[in-house]
C-alpha cells in the first residue's frame, strides 16, 4: 500500500503554491499573524475541551524533554510503566496500574487508533514533533472516551498553525549503533485564513546494507521508518473552521525475538550474542485521512461542536524468510490488513457550574469480515460552589454499557480529595488468536488526595483497586489453567511530588502494584514489577546574561524484580514470560537541553553507572548510551 494518488497530488499542488508566492495580507489582525501555534477555536482536537481536569503534556514541555518517541514522553506519568525493548521502532508495552495496552486507548485528535488485530498501537509511528498537547486519563473516567478502555486514554492533539510568515522547524538527533532521527516541518498561510503545514520524519537504526547483514545493536535489530504528515485548515471565521489532516508511515523493522538466553553465555555482549530469529521482520504501511468541521453554535464560546470523518488503511506484513545466514528453517508470510471508515460527532457545553459532553462514534472496520462499532457516550460535570465537583458518565458500545462517577472535594486552596469508580461492561481484546473469545469486564475504584502550593510544591497520592473478570491472556504454551481464571485483582498505591526552589527542581513518582501470582510451565511468574520509582533533580533557568536557557540534571529509575512479558512477533502481541526472573534494577541518566537563540541543543547520557538490566525478557537494555542533537526554528 502506498499513499493515495489524490493525496500526493494535493500535497504537491499546495507545496507549489507555498514556495511559489509570499503571502501579504494587510487586513489580517496582529494576533492572527503570530508565529505561535494558534487556532481560532480553542481546544480543538481535545477529548476534554474547556477542562483542566486531565493530565497534559504541552508542546513546550516536549521541547525540554530528552525524547526519542512518545514512549519517552509518557514514561514519567504516574501509574504508568513502559516496557522498553531498547530497540528503535519496536512497539513497547504500556501498562497502567496493572492493565496492559490492549485496554489503553490511543487517540489522535479524539479519533481512536488502536489496531483491530492486536488492540494496541505503536507510538514510534507518531512523531513527537507533530504534537501540540498530550491528554492522559488514567482514573475511572478513562473508559468514557471510547466505551472500552478501562486502563487509560491517551489523546495526541496535533499542532495547528496560523501564520502569514513562513515557519520552519528542523530537528536532528543521533546516537550509538546507527541511531538517527530527523524531522522537518513547514507551515504558512497560503491564502487569507487558509493555512498549510507539512512535515516529514525519518527514524533509522542499524544498517541493512552490504555485509552488515541487517545489524543494529544485535543481529536483525535494525529499523527504517518514514512518516509524512500534512494539514490544511480553512478558518472561515473565528467560530467555524474546516481542516483536512493526512498521516502516512512506512516502516521496516527487524524482529529478532530477543537474545537466546540458553545459547548465549552473556546476553549483554551485543553482536556476540545469539538472537532467537535472524531473518524475521515486519513492514507496515499505514494511511490515515481525516476531515474535521468545527464550529461554535450561535457564536457562543461556551459551546463547541466537532464533526470528523476518517478513513484508515492499515497493512502489516510479517515475514520469516530463509534468505540470511543462520536461518531458522521456518518460512512464513502473513499479512494483517484492515480498512476503517468512521465518523465522530462531539458536543461540549460549558458554564461555570456545569460542563456537559456527549459524543457519537460510528465506524466500520473491514478485514476479512466487517466489524461495525457504534458508541455513544455522555458525561456531566457539576460544580457545587467552589468546594465540590461531581461527574457522572456512561457510554454504550454496541451492547456493552460502561458507567461511573468521579468526585473532587476542595478542602482549602491547597488540599483536594478525589475519588471515583467505573464499571466497564466490555474491554478491547486482541483478535489473535481468535480462539480466545471472552467478554472481559473491569471494575475500577480510586481515591486519594492532592496537595498543591503554586510554584513551590505539588504532591498526589492515591489508592486503587481493580477487578478484571474473565481476563484474556494470550499465550503459546497450550495450557489454559491460568489463562482463563474467573478474575484478576490488582491493588496499588501511586504517589508523586514536585518541589521547586527558584530555578531548582526535585520531582519523583512511586508506584506499587499487588498482582495475582500465576503459573506458567510449572514456574511462578510475576507479569509486572511490584515497585517502580522515577525521580529527577535538575536546574532550569537563564544563564550567560539571559542568552542561554538551560535545563540540566540527573534522572534515576528503579524497578523491582519480575518475570515480565515478551512480544510474540508474528501476531504483534505480548505474552507472559517464564524464561528468567530479572531485577531489581536501578539506573541513572544525565540530561541537558539548552536554548541558544533559535536553536535547542540536547545531550543525554543514559545509564551513567553501566548497570546491566532488562525491561523485557530477553531484550537487554544499554549499559551506556549517548544521544545528542539540535533543533532549529526558522521564521520567514
Amino acid at each position: 500500500m502506498k499513499p493515495s494518488i489524490i493525496t500526493l497530488i494535493f500535497i504537491a499542488v499546495i507545496c507549489g503554491d507555498v514556495f511559489g508566492q509570499t503571502v501579504k495580507d494587510s487586513t489580517t489582525q496582529t494576533s492572527k499573524d503570530s508565529l505561535k501555534k494558534v487556532i481560532p477555536i480553542f481546544d480543538l482536537g481535545r477529548i476534554e475541551p474547556y477542562s483542566n481536569s486531565v493530565t497534559t503534556i504541552s508542546s513546550d514541555d516536549i521541547t525540554w524533554k530528552d525524547y526519542r518517541s512518545c514512549y519517552d514522553l509518557l514514561s514519567s506519568i504516574l501509574g504508568m510503566y513502559i516496557r522498553d525493548l531498547a530497540s528503535v521502532g519496536h512497539a513497547n508495552q504500556i501498562v497502567i496500574n496493572g492493565i496492559d495496552d490492549k485496554n489503553v486507548s490511543i487517540m489522535i485528535d479524539g479519533i481512536p487508533m488502536n489496531d483491530l488485530y492486536t488492540g494496541t498501537f505503536n507510538l514510534w509511528n507518531l512523531p513527537a514533533d507533530m504534537i501540540e498537547k498530550i491528554e492522559i486519563v488514567t482514573g475511572p473516567q478513562s473508559t468514557f472516551y471510547d466505551g472500552i478502555s478501562a486502563g487509560g486514554t491517551i489523546n495526541i492533539v496535533t499542532k495547528n498553525y496560523f501564520n502569514n510568515k513562513a515557519y520552519t522547524r528542523l530537528r536532528y538527533s543521533q546516537g550509538v549503533d546507527g541511531y538517527v532521527q530527523t524531522d522537518a516541518m513547514f507551515a504558512q498561510n497560503v491564502a487569507r485564513d487558509l493555512n498549510f503545514s507539512f512535515g516529514i520524519t525519518h527514524y533509522g537504526f542499524g544498517s541493512n546494507k552490504g555485509s552488515q547483514n541487517y545489524i543494529g545493536r544485535f543481529d536483525n535489530s535494525n529499523n527504517d521508518a518514514w512518516n509524512i504528515r500534512a494539514k490544511l485548515r480553512y478558518n472561515i471565521s473565528d467560530y467555524f473552521n474546516i481542516s483536512y489532516s493526512y498521516l502516512y508511515h512506512h516502516t521496516w523493522t527487524g524482529l529478532n525475538g530477543g537474545v537466546n538466553y540458553y545459547s548465549t553465555p552473556t546476553i549483554y555482549n551485543g553482536l556476540d550474542a545469539n538472537v532467537d530469529n535472524s531473518d524475521s521482520y515486519e513492514k507496515t504501511f499505514n494511511d490515515f485521512s481525516t476531515v474535521t468541521v468545527a464550529f461554535v453554535p450561535a457564536n457562543d464560546s461556551t459551546q463547541l461542536i466537532t464533526l470528523t470523518g476518517y478513513y484508515f488503511d492499515k497493512l502489516r506484513e510479517y515475514r520469516d524468510e530463509e534468505n540470511r545466514f543462520g536461518s531458522n528453517g521456518i518460512f512464513k508470510k502473513v499479512d494483517y490488513s484492515s480498512i476503517t471508515k468512521g465518523i465522530k460527532a462531539h458536543y461540549v457545553f460549558n458554564t461555570p457550574i456545569n460542563r456537559f459532553s456527549i459524543y457519537l462514534l460510528a465506524e466500520d472496520v473491514n478485514r476479512k469480515i466487517s466489524s461495525p462499532n457504534r458508541t455513544v457516550g455522555a458525561m456531566d460535570v457539576l460544580n457545587v460552589g467552589s468546594f465540590l465537583s461531581l461527574s457522572g458518565f456512561a457510554s454504550v458500545r454496541e451492547n456493552s454499557l460502561s458507567y461511573g462517577t468521579e468526585e473532587n472535594i476542595t478542602l482549602s486552596d491547597h488540599i483536594t480529595i478525589f475519588g471515583g469508580i467505573t464499571i466497564n461492561g466490555e474491554t478491547r481484546a486482541s483478535t489473535l488468536p481468535s480462539s480466545y473469545s471472552r467478554n472481559e469486564a473491569i471494575t475500577k475504584f480510586e481515591t486519594g488526595v492532592q496537595i498543591s502550593m503554586q510554584h513551590v510544591f505539588d504532591s498526589r497520592i492515591s489508592f486503587f483497586h481493580q477487578i478484571i473478570k474473565n481476563p484474556i491472556m494470550i499465550d503459546t504454551t497450550g495450557s489454559v489453567n491460568y489463562l482463563k481464571p474467573n478474575q484478576y485483582i490488582f491493588d496499588g498505591i501511586t504517589a508523586s511530588a514536585h518541589l521547586q526552589w527558584n530555578d531548582f527542581h526535585l520531582e519523583g513518582i512511586a508506584n506499587t502494584l499487588q498482582q495475582p501470582k500465576l503459573i506458567r510451565n510449572n514456574t511462578s511468574i510475576l507479569l509486572y514489577p511490584e515497585i517502580t520509582l522515577d525521580g529527577s533533580a535538575y536546574y532550569h533557568g537563564l544563564l550567560a546574561k539571559g542568552n542561554l536557557d538551560l535545563r540540566i540534571g540527573l534522572r534515576g529509575r528503579y524497578t523491582s524484580h519480575q518475570t515480565g512479558m515478551r512480544p510474540f512477533d508474528e501476531f504483534g502481541v505480548w505474552i507472559p514470560a517464564s524464561i528468567v526472573d530479572f531485577g531489581p534494577a536501578a539506573t541513572m541518566d544525565f540530561f541537558a537541553v539548552g536554548r541558544i537563540g533559535d536553536a535547542y541543543i540536547h545531550f543525554i547520557w543514559e545509564n551513567l553507572t553501566g548497570s546491566q538490566y532488562l525491561s523485557a525478557p530477553v531484550y537487554p537494555m544499554y549499559d551506556r548510551n549517548i544521544r545528542f542533537g539540535v533543533a532549529w526554528e526558522f521564521v520567514n
